[in-house]
Formats: structure tokens, sequence, C-alpha cells
């Protein structure tokens, strides 16, 4: 049993690691509504019943109550400042990814810090602003993202076969500094995304009165 268990465990990851690339990389195109819609569907039908693989990692709140309360409180904050933005805000995780998703003082705008399994030739943290449309958040690398409850659906295409892909996140935390997420980078690399960051009126703390 325990045998069959690692073997599973093994072909998860080696599934996660052939997705995070195509995650990663700059998409060449948004999805199409007509596409949209199915990953939404499809979105829906995972919150409803996540993946039996993973099944644990998803369906188990794993925060505790002061991160909830805080996150909770950090939300209703901004609510009248962003309020179509606020649901989406907190610090999502997938089994190696955070989405990090920061209000902006500009309606219907958010700054999100991803971090990924780093590579030879990447750091895995990466930098990129958002627009609401519709129920979804449009990201300047081409992804939608959608939300539903404690779940979060990253929308993408596939740069390999042009096909459209959508993966889930889950129980979102508190937000952390961004300069902490970004530690691991280059001191001007760092400073150049905070800058922007900031010049996008994003923010990590409760909004001013």
């Amino acid at each position: 049993m325990r045998t069959r268990r690692l073997v599973a465990l093994m072909v998860s990851l080696i599934i996660l690691g052939s997705c995070l690339p195509i995650i990663a990389q700059q998409s060449k195109r948004y999805p199409t509504e007509n596409e949209l819609q199915q990953l939404m569907n499809r979105f829906r039908n995972f919150v409803a019943s996540p993946s039996p693989g993973n099944r644990d990692f998803y369906i188990r709140d794993r925060r505790n109550e002061t991160e909830t309360q805080k996150l909770q409180a950090f939300v209703r904050a901004w609510l009248p400042v962003n309020p179509d933005v606020a649901p989406f805000l907190g610090q999502w995780t997938a089994l190696e990814e955070t989405q990090n998703i920061y209000p902006s003082t500009l309606k219907g705008k958010v700054c999100i810090i991803e971090t990924f399994i780093p590579t030879e030739n990447d750091r895995g943290i990466s930098f990129v602003q958002g627009t609401i449309s519709g129920k979804s958040i449009k990201t300047t690398n081409f992804a939608s993202l959608i939300q539903q409850g404690n779940y979060l659906g990253v929308a993408f295409i596939n740069t390999s076969n042009n096909q459209p892909g959508i993966y889930e996140y889950a129980w979102p935390k508190p937000l952390v500094d961004p300069a902490k997420l970004m530690s691991s980078l280059p001191p001007a690399d760092r400073n150049r995304l905070l800058q922007q960051f900031k010049e996008a009126g994003c923010s990590d703390t409760l909004p001013k009165r």
C-alpha cells in the first residue's frame, strides 16, 4: 500500500512539473469567451469535487483562525475602495505555487506576484498586473483569473498547442510584504519590480482613510 502511494505521488509530481512551464510562460493570447466559459465550467466541477489525486490538499483548510480573521479584515477594509477585486485578494496556494493578489487604489486594478518552482533560467518569481473584466481578472501575461469561494482558477492558453487550460489554487492566506516574496531576486530586479508595484498604487496594508 505504501509503495502504491509513493508511485501515485511521483506521478502527480511529474504531471505537475510538466504543467509548470506552461503556466509560468507568457501566453500569446487570452482565452476566448467560449474557452473561458468551458474553463469556468471545469473549474466549478473542480470546486464541487476536487480531483482524487490532490483531494486532501484542496479540501482541507490548513489556515489557523488568526490567518483567516486577518485576511477577512483586510478584504473588508478594501471592499469600499476597490469592491470588484476584494474577493480575489490574498495569497492563494497550489501544490508548489502561489498567486499573491494585492489591491490597488485604482478601481478594478490589482498587482499579482506569482511564485513557482525555480528553474535553471528562472528564479521562480514573476510580477504582473491585472484588471477586472466582468467577473474575472485579466492579467498582463494573458491569463484570466476566476474565483469561487475559497478557490481561485488561473485560465491560460497552453503555449505549446494553443489549447486552453486552468490551474487551481485554494484557501487564501493574508498577504505578506512584496519585498519578502522577491527576496531571492537580484537587488536591481527586486527594486525595479517594487517600483512598478508602487506606481500601480498597490499595497499589502490597510487602505488610508
